[in-house]
């Protein structure tokens, strides 16, 4: 009954919180703290403003500048950008704009302050909502933006993919910056330099087509219909994907400088609290097990792999550092490298046609991580035309893995340079070098 009847007092409190006028939740900033901060007395706030309503209406109009001001600031970053490169210039436009969201946190703030508010009339004196004063602003961006957007969308060659149009993505860059902002306000750790730059970027892309590009549109019956599939759910959790992890997390320390042979399927299974059959289910053999203690690496490497370059490194330098960290790591959990090479070794050998439980490649995707600087090789026009990144990614990654349990004497540095010399000399274009 207790734990009810706090339950309706929260419900109550969020209900009446969400009805309160716009100055009733700038109540709790006094008119002495208000004169404080701006170095004047109480007898000429109230010269300037009739009542603490009309000094709320007074805020808002201040966001409505506030909001036109830094509106008209992107359609003028947009319009002094010309050039080839419109697809560079929308990104630089883009991060002006974020540059331009940081430096006015404060008009964010308003904002949700209005939106909480937006069924209420924002004083006793004026009829017009929050909810329309952001309205009002929202429109300025369909008036002002939209004309930006054409131009620039038109600029770089494309038009908008049906059935989506210029308002649709006026409504979505508006969306993104919101939320980018609400979220970096409270973990600005997880908003990384440039996130809100390439979202746009990405998405500017994805909504559009090259102009004139013959193809059906998309219609939105089909939208409808893929959107109405039913969604497959994950069968329960004694089967669920996350039962595998949770084995390979909890095997993966019976694997630090033992090889595989050494350890049976009942050690998983005690290792993991669960049956061996289980085990069996999930992996089908232990070398399985053993590769699959990689996905506890991953984020280690993925971290180096997706570093920015700086400009004296390049792909092959990134390369270059993935690969070491790999080899420290494949030395340091040998178990987990010599399952990896059993198990492509079993995939590619004379037992490739036994259907496994587990897709080492899909569980472990230690391939993708150096796809990205294969294909910059591709986009810098160094790797020949005919040559395909992920089956060379493999092949690197393949040779390395060998020569680090063959030769574990060898120093990192010529396990590299003879791999990536012996593969990247017959893949790169004549003259590119490495």
């Amino acid at each position: 009954m207790a734990g009810d009847r706090r339950g309706q007092l929260v419900d109550a409190g969020v209900a009446l919180a969400v009805q309160q006028r716009f100055q009733d939740l700038l109540a709790s900033v006094d008119t002495r703290s208000i004169t404080g901060e701006a170095g004047v007395t109480t007898g000429s706030f109230f010269h300037h403003f009739r009542n603490r309503g009309h000094f709320a209406q007074a805020i808002a109009d201040r966001f409505v500048e506030m909001w036109r001001v830094s509106i008209d600031q992107m359609v003028g970053d947009a319009a002094a950008l010309s050039g080839a490169d419109r697809e560079g210039d929308v990104r630089s436009v883009a991060e002006a704009e974020w540059g331009n969201l940081e430096a006015t946190m404060v008009q964010a703030d308003l904002q949700h302050l209005l939106w909480v508010a937006r069924d209420q009339p924002l004083s006793q004196e004026r009829d017009e909502t929050a909810g329309e004063v952001l309205a009002r602003c929202y429109r300025y961006v369909l008036e002002t933006g939209v004309p930006a957007f054409r131009a620039g969308v038109a600029d770089m060659g494309r038009e908008m993919m049906p059935p989506f149009d210029l308002a649709d993505l006026s409504v979505t860059f508006t969306a993104l910056a919101d939320g980018i902002q609400m979220r970096q306000a409270v973990q600005p750790d997880v908003v990384r330099e440039g996130l809100f730059a390439d979202l746009v970027a990405a998405m500017l892309v994805a909504l559009t087509r090259p102009a004139g590009e013959r193809g059906d549109p998309v219609e939105l019956a089909d939208l409808e219909r893929h959107l109405a599939t039913p969604v497959r759910r994950p069968p329960a959790p004694e089967r669920e994907a996350s039962t595998w992890r949770q084995i390979a997390d909890a095997a993966a320390p019976l694997f630090v400088g033992r090889p595989v042979s050494e350890v049976k399927v009942a050690d998983v299974a005690d290792a993991a609290g669960v049956s061996t059959s289980t085990v069996y289910h999930q992996f089908g053999t232990v070398s399985a097990v053993a590769a699959c203690g990689w996905a506890r690496l991953l984020p280690e490497l993925t971290a180096v792999s997706a570093a920015p370059l700086t400009p004296e490194e390049g792909p092959i330098v990134r390369l270059e550092q993935v690969l070491a960290r790999y080899i420290e790591l494949g030395r340091e959990h040998r178990g987990a490298l010599e399952g990896l090479v059993l198990e492509i070794l079993a995939l590619r050998g004379i037992d490739a046609g036994r259907t496994r439980p587990r897709n080492i490649a899909e569980a472990v995707p230690l391939v993708d991580l150096l796809v990205p600087h294969v294909r910059e090789l591709r986009a810098r026009g160094q790797l020949r035309r005919r040559i395909e990144a992920a089956g060379l990614c493999s092949t690197i990654l393949q040779l390395v893995s060998l020569r680090t349990l063959t030769t574990p004497e060898d120093p990192v540095e010529r396990i590299i340079d003879e791999t990536l010399g012996i593969v990247l000399d017959g893949a790169l274009v004549a003259g590119s070098g490495r």
